[in-house]
């Protein structure tokens, strides 16, 4: 799987937890499903930086 796919992914179910997390009619259960979003979240930014990290390291050879 490529980093964009990753991206991809992540982006994809850090959605899908959110629409969960507002579904869900326990507390508890919405905030479960907000943190697993704020990884997935954090997971596509991972990608996106090394995305970038990759790119700037190309310009410099």
């Amino acid at each position: 799987m490529s980093a964009d796919d990753e991206r991809a992914f992540h982006l994809e179910r850090a959605a899908q937890c959110r629409k969960m997390a507002e579904e869900a009619s326990d507390p508890a259960v919405q905030r479960l499903h907000e943190q697993l979003a704020e990884f997935h979240e954090a997971e596509a930014n991972r990608e996106l930086t090394e995305l970038a990290e990759l790119a700037a390291n190309e310009d410099e050879l």
